[in-house]
């Protein structure tokens, strides 16, 4: 257990039987980008696959803050970093990111990306405050097999 500006929340690993739990917290969050990819089926497998790079944040029993990250090996990559409304502002997205940063490093990965709506301003915000920065030499590109754009 960790203490973070004056609540105590438990950072554990995010495991497949919290799916309702971090989905409900993902469609609550705005910025949050819900995929096929966010089902029950593929997210379990890739905590799996990814085992023990992932988090919750607990407060009495209730998640209230997750991320989900993985990586090819190379390069670690965060996705649908997210708080509760209601604990925002207390250094959780903070420790949970870190708790993936450490998790990487202790497999031999030192960067790590992630990707931001370009019109939340408030992640950018974040993500700058806490040492992240912007890349303009690059553009995402995605395909998928099914050939749908927001898959």
């Amino acid at each position: 257990m960790r203490v973070l500006r004056e609540a105590t929340i438990e950072i554990r690993e995010l495991v497949p039987n919290d799916y309702d739990a971090v989905i409900a917290l993902w469609r609550a969050s705005d910025g949050v980008t819900m995929r096929d990819a966010d089902q029950r089926e593929p997210l379990s497998a890739y905590l799996i696959q990814h085992h023990g790079l992932s988090f919750v944040a607990v407060d009495d029993g209730a998640i209230v803050g997750s991320t989900l990250c993985g990586t090819d090996g190379r390069r670690g990559y965060l996705q649908h970093v997210a708080v509760a409304k209601s604990h925002r502002r207390r250094g959780i997205a903070t420790a949970l990111v870190q708790r993936s940063i450490d998790a990487l490093a202790d497999r031999g990965i030192d960067k790590c990306h992630l990707m931001v709506l370009a019109d939340n301003v408030d992640a950018q915000a974040f993500w700058t405050s806490i040492g992240w920065k912007e890349r303009s030499e690059i553009r995402l590109m995605s395909h998928t097999a099914s050939g749908r754009a927001n898959a």
